[in-house]
């Protein structure tokens, strides 16, 4: 028998990849907004506004967002 809680998450999960046409760059893109709106959310309650901001900058950094200096 499958645990209730475990039957839950996977009947989320699937709605939320049925909702983004099971496209993962749409999932993906999804996800980002809505982990970058939880940080911001998070940091507002505990930061100044303008400290919040580079905190978010910092944290929302990727690989692809940042470049090597001399380049």
């Amino acid at each position: 028998m499958i645990d209730a809680t475990l039957q839950e998450l996977w009947t989320i999960k699937d709605g939320i990849a049925k909702a983004h046409a099971y496209d993962l760059d749409k999932l993906v893109h999804y996800l980002k907004e809505k982990y970058q709106s939880n940080v911001e959310a998070e940091l507002s309650h505990v930061l100044p506004s303008k400290e919040a901001e580079s905190v978010l900058r910092v944290r929302l950094q990727t690989p692809e967002n940042t470049t090597k200096p001399n380049e």
